[in-house]
């Protein structure tokens, strides 16, 4: 099985809490930085959740074929 893939977070992503420390024109970049660096985390949290979704329902799946062939080889006896 691999690992998912991690993107690199932009170079430009400010720490929390910069944006109250800037002061005057920098601060709507410092906000519109920090604005991205949250929506690359959510959507990274998203496609992390996505997949572990997908191998959960693979499992289930899997389960669900060997407790039917299970099933077939008691019926064997």
């Amino acid at each position: 099985m691999t690992e998912p893939v991690r993107q690199q977070a932009p170079r430009h992503v400010i720490a929390r809490g910069s944006a109250k420390a800037a002061a005057g024109p920098q601060s709507d970049e410092a906000v519109d930085a920090e604005r991205e660096a949250f929506d690359f985390r959510l959507a990274e949290r998203a496609e992390l959740l996505r997949e572990s979704n997908a191998l959960r329902d693979m499992m289930l799946a899997q389960l669900k074929a060997d407790d039917e062939a299970l099933k077939k080889y008691i019926a064997m006896i």
